[in-house]
Formats: C-alpha cells, structure tokens, sequence
C-alpha cells in the first residue's frame, strides 16, 4: 500500500487529501480543511454493475452523513471523480469546517476539493 498527501487552498480555505491505495483494490482517502477538520461524512463509489454484458451505471454512489453536516457533498464529489478516473472502488471520509461560510467560502472549499483529487490522480497515474 501507498499514500499519497496532496493539499489546496490557502488559510482557512486549505484542503488536503490523503489517499492509501491499495494496489488496484481500492482507495481510502480522508477529506479534510478549514478550522475544524473531522468527520462529518462519507462516500463509497464503485463502478456500475456489469449485467448481461450491459453496465447498468457508470459509477454507482452511497453517502452518509452525521446530522446537520455538509461534508458528504464533497465527499461524494471527489468518490465519484476518482472513481471513474481510476476505475477503482472509492471510499471518501470528510470533514471539513468554516465558521459561517459564505457562498464564496463554500465554492472556494468545494473547489479545493476538485483541486486535491486532481492533484492526486496526476501524481496516481505516473
């Protein structure tokens, strides 16, 4: 097994992404920035289901959440981009917090997030 740490955005806005691959089998990662980083979410991604020689979806996704947290959005959006980037299964654990962000906060946070799994998948594939 490999980790892999990449990180984006600055202050109160930074991100990071820490990966273990499991050599083809799977990637765990753990989401986490702002002042507070915890867990506040998760999401596993697989690719769809072959049926009949049909794939029946391209990545299939389940979230959970603790109540009252958002953290499951970004984590679903960085399973599903790296699974279907990598073909491999994908677990997502998030936690990432800013006092009374603001819809520009928010943005630059899930922007962050898209920045970390790009940058993994660049360092991933090499």
């Amino acid at each position: 097994m490999k980790t892999y740490e990449c990180s984006a955005g600055e202050g109160e806005l930074c991100v990071k992404l820490s990966v273990t691959a499991t050599d083809g089998q799977g990637l765990a990662c753990f989401l986490t920035g702002g002042t507070l980083p915890h867990v506040g979410g998760h999401a596993l991604a697989s690719l769809g289901p072959m049926l009949h020689g049909k794939q029946l979806s391209r990545c299939d996704l389940w979230i959970t959440t603790i109540p009252g947290h958002k953290d499951a959005d970004a984590a679903a959006a960085v399973a599903r981009r790296l699974c279907l980037a990598t073909g491999e299964s994908v677990s997502v654990t998030a936690g990432i917090h800013v006092n009374d962000a603001n819809e520009g906060q928010l943005k630059a946070l899930m922007g962050a997030c898209l920045d970390v799994s790009d940058q993994f998948l660049a360092t991933y594939r090499s």
